[in-house]
C-alpha cells in the first residue's frame, strides 16, 4: 500500500477493462503509482489466486507500460526516455493487477505463476491503451514519472558503468609471473600466442 506515501501522480493510475473486445470472457483490474521513497513491489492475481511469481499477466502489464512511457517521451522530445527499461519501471512502482480469465494455465501446482500465453497480449493491450490516454490528459503527473524513471535510468547506466570500469581496473591489476606479459596490442594484427609445455 502507498497509503500517505509521496508519489509522483496525485491519483494513481487504475483502471479495468474488458476482455469483450479479444471475444473472450474475463477482464483485467490494475492500479500503480511510483514513489520516490520506497522500494518497488507488484502484487498480481489471476482468478483472486495471488500469483507472488507473477507471470504472463504481469509481463503483459510492464510492457504496456514501458512502451506507452516511452511513447510519451517521445512525444514530448525526451530522448533519455529510450533508455528505460522494466527495471527502472519498477523501482519506485507500486502496483497491483489482477486478471479473471477462463481456464488459467498455472506453472506447478502451487499456482505462484501464471502461464496462460494469451493473457499477457490481452493485458498489454488493454492496459496499453488507457495508459496513454491517462498519461495525455494528466500532463503534470506524466512529466513528473517520466522524469523519475529517466533518472532511474541514468543512475543504473552509472552503476554498470562504474561496474564495469572497476572491473577493467581489477583484471588489469593482475601480476603475470615475470617470463609472461600480458597482450598490449587492442588489435589481432601483429599478436601472436605462442603456447609452451613446462617451465
Amino acid at each position: 500500500s502507498l497509503k500517505g506515501a509521496t508519489t509522483y501522480a496525485e491519483a494513481p493510475f487504475a483502471g479495468t477493462v474488458s476482455f469483450e473486445k479479444f471475444k473472450v470472457p474475463g477482464k483485467v483490474e490494475w492500479a500503480i503509482n511510483w514513489t520516490p521513497a520506497r522500494d518497488g513491489f507488484i502484487q498480481s492475481y489471476c482468478n483472486t489466486v495471488p500469483t507472488p511469481e507473477g507471470g504472463t499477466h504481469e509481463a503483459g502489464f510492464w510492457a504496456a507500460i514501458l512502451k506507452g512511457i516511452k511513447a510519451y517521451g517521445e512525444l514530448v522530445n525526451n530522448k533519455k526516455a529510450s533508455t528505460i527499461t522494466r527495471e527502472d519501471l519498477t523501482t519506485g512502482a507500486g502496483a497491483l493487477v489482477s486478471c479473471f480469465i477462463r481456464e488459467p494455465e498455472f506453472v506447478g501446482q502451487t499456482k505462484d505463476r501464471l502461464a496462460t500465453v494469451d493473457a499477457q497480449r490481452m493485458v498489454e493491450n488493454s492496459v496499453r491503451d488507457h495508459f496513454d490516454n491517462w498519461l495525455a490528459a494528466d500532463t503534470k503527473s506524466a512529466g513528473a514519472i517520466l522524469d523519475f524513471l529517466v533518472l532511474r535510468a541514468e543512475e543504473r547506466l552509472r552503476r554498470r558503468q562504474e561496474k564495469e570500469t572497476s572491473r577493467k581496473t581489477a583484471t588489469a591489476k593482475l601480476r603475470l609471473p615475470g617470463k609472461l606479459t600480458d597482450c598490449s596490442s587492442k588489435t589481432r594484427e601483429g599478436t601472436e600466442l605462442f603456447i609452451v609445455e613446462g617451465d
